[in-house]
């Protein structure tokens, strides 16, 4: 079947089901007139953003997709994560609403290899997935993923690659200014309108021999995330029918209110001194700051017996004996609220040069880059009085959502004196630092002998260092008034999950502290003076990262350049060395003073490893006619642990106050120096084609062979802790010795498994249609994972992946005739596991979500144009589950709108 039959049969479709009279016959044969109509499409705006992504995918030398920019200073989506999820096989996960991480090929993000104009940039995560909140979207030019590397490429991209390009002034070679300024609404924070203004400018001097580009950005989003949730089930010890019955541990509502602010700045500077030489200076600067206050409701504890057991008054089980709907009495509960404060600064800056000499091309760079995080999370809490609270929940009205929660026996949970002041206590400017110098050299031969055609050779050197330094502030209610009571409120939002149609009555409003009023009498600062916060010493960690790659890289092709490829290999030496503070053999755990617990003593670990990989590598390409492009490609790859892992952490943690009179469980979370770094062994195939103007169909097939995936080991200890202060009248004295029950995580490197996967894309312009319907388009995408699970040990059994989804896809529509365009997205992704064990043993398991967003822009001329976008139209929730399917989360992040105008010049 012919191209043009092919075109002919979809016309005919697509005009029959629209109702167009003579649909067949104008499509069998199409007129003159429309003809001529299809010649005076000007490809622009959104279309013009998927036709250079197309290119760009064409003439790679690798398996990759891509987006690029509408126009110089103007991106698509509001966030780059937003963006790159449209990406066939990329999925996002989300922050607060926001789009900050992405996973490519259903692997975590932190396998994803993310590089700003070919250098890799620190991240204040505390890990190697990129936070992409603190990178400004209109400073982009093109995003490419690379899913299949070459040796020239840094290792450490076991899922992809992805480079952000900006603008090169000389490449670009022209003059011209863009400003960009939109004002931004929240609906479900129901707050003013907050601002976002960017700036770019390129030029080029000295008869383009010198070019300058310089950007800057300020990003303000107000945000209100409302959530309600669960601890999960735990073992009802006082459960005595047959078989074992589960409780809620905890649960809770909450209401989260806050401001996001970014400001960012770019400049990339070329100087051409003459044709052999040029010289390059890149600089990156962000800061990212979030602020939020933190209301929680409800924050009750059915399931901790901190107040001794809470006997049953009634029960109703499921067929996993887990009680899903509960009434009973003595039940602990914290009315409290949290100040959260987060900031981070980002700096890269490289200096670069290309000297060419004959043949031989060389490019050096010299680049350094410095993130910096400080966290701040206060509790102001309040302590309910014995006997607690008589409590019901009821999971039934809504399975898997929001549980219904009421009260009897006449307790009031907004009543401030059925609570007492327990104090403050959280971290306080706690720093992490992600500090990174790389040194590369690269040299390129044109050979043009025969099939060989470049040579390229280089040398990469890499030196990273992340320091955690936890500042803890011990719960103390000293310095405080005696009635703490004028700081209650009660939370009235009329917005709380207004969005929300279920069965269940999840909590509207409800008593919690007042901090806007708490602090203005009690500033932070002035109060931390007088209260230091600790340093914790079982958290403070340092790893030092040290790695040099060697690389050689062969480019070849036929004459006719229908068949081109490279094949090369990258040999990498890494060297780390992990430091930190570890309790003794005789050390012991005190309870009250730090973090409820802490340790005895603590003394200074440190644990070097070094190891080498080859990673050999081959990439093919044939045309198998004009428009149709085979691809293969194999490779080893390798990744390094996350480096907040490897250190020797030891976090002990009693989420529940005071001691309790039965069991008592708290949590343990411990790094690991021994992880070893993730490898594995992957095939792609890939067929594309690209059937007409911004037109692709193409599908892929890829298989990873991976060995030693990091996951969580959970484990049960008992230990026995000294009770020194902050006992709240539960009868035990200062000095007492008890015992806890700790679940100990503690990552560790797993046996091998499979990742397997196909994924297709389409894509295409209408433009057959008559009339203004030619301006319709079409761009969709579906992936499918098979994922292997993995054995951590005989007596735990196979455990599934985290982080991946089955089934993902974009569907996507588009209209764009040159001065106005309009695209819709659809994103979706299937179930995936947070945690397939958790503190508990019932798991943790991220619900499908979806999510459809809209945006329209205006060109009144060639220099000014206005936009309008709509974030999470259908105002999708997040949902959790644990094993049982009964709910973990279940959180609203509402519906954003965006109006603004941009003016080119």
């Amino acid at each position: 079947m012919s191209e043009r039959t092919i075109a002919a049969a979809v016309r005919g479709v697509l005009l029959v089901s629209a109702g167009i009279p003579g649909a067949m016959a104008w499509a069998a044969e199409p007129q003159a007139e429309s003809q001529a109509a299809l010649e005076e499409v000007v490809v622009t705006g959104y279309a013009g953003s998927l036709e250079r992504a197309i290119e760009n995918k064409r003439v790679a030398d690798v398996i990759s997709d891509g987006i690029s920019a509408e126009d110089i200073g103007k991106f698509p989506e509001q966030n780059l994560a937003e963006s790159l999820q449209r990406i066939t096989g990329v999925q996002i996960t989300r922050r607060l609403g926001n789009g900050a991480f992405i996973s490519v090929r259903g692997l975590d993000p932190k396998f994803t290899n993310t590089l700003y104009n070919g250098r890799q940039v620190p991240s204040g995560s505390g890990s190697r997935a990129f936070d992409f909140q603190v990178l400004p979207t209109n400073f982009a030019q093109r995003v490419d993923v690379y899913k299949t590397p070459t040796a020239d490429m840094p290792e450490s991209g076991l899922a992809a690659t992805v480079n952000m390009q900006t603008i090169q002034p000389l490449t670009y070679g022209q003059t011209r200014g863009v400003l960009n300024v939109e004002g931004a609404y929240d609906e479900q924070a129901s707050t003013s309108i907050t601002p976002r203004a960017s700036a770019l400018y390129t030029d080029t001097f000295m008869d383009d021999r010198l070019g300058w580009m310089v950007g800057v950005d300020y990003n303000e989003r107000d945000f209100d995330v409302q959530n309600t949730g669960t601890d999960g089930v735990i073992e009802d010890a006082s459960y005595t029918g047959p078989g074992t019955a589960y409780r809620v541990f905890g649960l809770r509502a909450n209401d989260n209110v806050g401001t996001d602010k970014r400001w960012s700045a770019v400049s990339a500077l070329q100087f051409k001194v003459n044709d052999m030489l040029e010289l390059r200076a890149d600089t990156l600067v962000s800061r990212f700051e979030q602020r939020y206050n933190f209301y929680q409701g409800q924050n009750f504890y059915p399931g901790a017996g901190a107040l001794g057991v809470s006997p049953t008054d009634s029960v109703t089980l499921d067929g996993n004996n887990v009680e899903t709907a509960w009434s009973g009495r003595n039940v602990f509960a914290w009315m409290q609220a949290n100040r959260f404060e987060y900031e981070q600064n980002l700096t890269s800056t490289a200096l670069g040069a290309t000297l060419s000499l004959g043949s031989w091309t060389l490019d050096g760079q010299a680049s350094y880059g410095h993130a910096r995080t400080e966290s701040t999370q206060l509790y102001v809490s309040f302590a309910t009085r014995a006997p607690g609270a008589a409590l019901t929940y009821d999971a039934s009205r809504d399975p898997g959502g929001p549980l219904t929660v009421s009260f009897y026996n006449g307790f009031d949970p907004n009543d401030i004196n059925n609570y007492t002041f327990s104090g403050i206590q959280g971290s306080y400017q706690a720093p992490t630092t992600d500090k990174i110098w790389n040194f590369r050299l690269d040299a390129a031969r044109q050979l043009d002998t025969g099939w060989l055609k470049t040579l390229k050779v280089g040398a990469d050197h890499a030196n990273r260092t992340l320091a955690n330094t936890p500042n803890w502030l011990n719960n103390t209610a000293d310095g405080f008034a005696a009635d703490m009571s004028p700081y209650a409120m009660i939370n009235r939002n009329p917005t709380f999950f207004d969005s929300y149609s279920g069965g269940a009555q999840p909590p509207r409003n409800w008593l919690t502290v007042n901090l806007d009023k708490f602090f203005h009498d009690y500033p932070m600062a002035a109060y931390m003076a007088a209260h230091p916060a600790a340093q914790q010493l079982t958290s403070t960690t340092e790893v030092e990262e040290k790695s040099t790659s060697l690389y050689a890289r062969l480019d070849f092709a036929m004459a006719d350049d229908r068949l081109t490829g490279n094949v090369g290999v990258r040999a990498v030496r890494t060297e780390t060395l992990s430091s930190g503070f570890v309790p003794p053999s005789d050390a012991y755990l005190i309870y009250g003073l730090n973090n409820s617990l802490s340790y005895s003593a603590a003394d200074l670990l440190g644990q070097d490893s070094t190891y080498d990989d080859v990673l050999p590598n081959f990439n093919l390409s044939y045309q198998l006619s004009d428009d149709v492009v085979l691809r293969f490609a194999a490779a080893r790859v390798m990744q390094r642990p996350d480096m907040n892992l490897l250190a020797a952490a030891s976090n002990p943690s009693a989420p529940t106050q005071p001691p309790p009179a039965g069991t008592w469980r708290g949590t343990l979370a411990k790094g690991n120096p021994n992880l070893k770094p993730y490898r594995a062994d992957q095939v792609d195939l890939s067929l594309e084609w690209y059937f007409g103007d911004r037109s692709l169909l193409a599908i892929a097939g890829f298989y990873k062979d991976v060995k030693n995936l990091v996951v969580t080991r959970y484990t049960d200890e008992i230990h026995q802790i000294l009770l020194g202060g902050n006992l709240l009248g539960s009868g035990y004295q200062i000095g007492d010795v008890i015992p806890i029950t700790l679940s100990v995580a503690q990552p560790v490197n797993a046996q091998a498994t499979t990742l397997k996967g196909v994924e297709i894309g389409y894509q295409q312009p209408f433009a057959f249609l008559p009339g203004v319907l030619s301006g319709l388009g079409m761009q969709a995408n579906y992936t499918h994972i098979w994922s292997g699970k993995v054995t951590l040990n005989e007596r735990q059994g196979p455990l599934p992946l985290t982080g991946v989804s089955d089934d993902s896809y974009n569907l996507g529509l588009y209209y764009d005739n040159g001065a106005v365009d309009v695209h819709a997205v659809y994103n979706y992704r299937s179930q995936w596991v947070g945690d397939a064990v958790s503190n508990f043993g019932d798991g943790r398991y991220v619900k499908g979500y979806g999510q459809l967003d809209l945006s329209a822009n205006y060109n009144l001329n060639e220099s000014l144009a206005f936009n309008a976008s709509v974030v999470n139209l259908t105002e999708e929730a997040e949902v959790e589950v644990n094993k049982y399917g009964f709910n973990r989360l279940y959180q609203l992040t509402g519906r954003r709108y965006y109006l603004g105008m941009r003016f080119k010049f």
